[in-house]
């Protein structure tokens, strides 16, 4: 089940209407298959020269111009889901997913891409300059596993399709032992269902509802 559908589906089954995509790069992937009322695109252009989203910054310049009143909503504005597919470094998703549970309605959902990286070398930080245009699931496990080990406010698990489509909401969950404090990959791979509450496609709305 690809991103997009997964997104739809969530989207009509909450009657969601307003919609942030982190990381566009390009539109046709993910961002011009979303049907909902209200569509926001964040993407500084690193990739994508001529993406033509709205918001033409990397997130961190976004949320900060957002919450300095710089752009043209509310600082203080709210999306019902807001998916996550920009720089594929822990620490960058880990500040996404923040800012973005700062901007997400009581009833919202954030939508993670890359977060089951089948093979080792699918998943180690390269640096940037190496990465541009291949095959890269990058380090976004790295969150969902900190976040289920970490945030008993938050309700956390991974769907097993289209690499890895985490989803993140508020509520509670049991956590998981921070039994991998060095996030190396073998480690993970041993316990990846756990590490990400990894869960098929068919217990999505079960999860969606809980």
């Amino acid at each position: 089940m690809h991103r997009s559908q997964i997104i739809n589906h969530i989207s009509q089954k909450k009657s969601f209407t307003k919609y942030l995509e982190i990381g566009v790069r390009n539109p046709d992937d993910c961002f011009n298959s979303i049907n909902i009322e209200l569509k926001d695109g964040v993407d500084p252009g690193f990739e994508n020269p001529n993406n033509p989203v709205k918001y033409p910054y990397t997130s961190d310049d976004f949320f900060q111009r957002l919450e300095n009143g710089l752009l043209d909503k509310s600082p203080d504005f709210k999306w019902d889901l807001i998916f996550v597919d920009g720089l594929h470094l822990s620490y960058q998703v880990e500040r996404e997913v923040l800012n973005s549970l700062n901007h997400l309605s009581e009833d919202g959902v954030i939508v993670l891409h890359d977060c089951d990286p089948f093979m080792w070398k699918d998943n180690y930080t390269r640096l940037i300059e190496d990465y541009w245009g291949q095959f890269w699931n990058g380090t976004v496990w790295k969150t969902i596993y900190k976040l289920k080990a970490t945030r008993t406010d938050l309700n956390i698990c991974t769907l097993n399709t289209d690499e890895g489509v985490g989803l993140i909401k508020r509520g509670s969950q049991k956590l998981i032992p921070f039994d991998n404090p060095y996030f190396e990959y073998k480690v993970f791979q041993k316990n990846r269902v756990r590490d990400l509450n990894l869960i098929p496609v068919e217990e999505l709305d079960s999860w969606i509802m809980s």
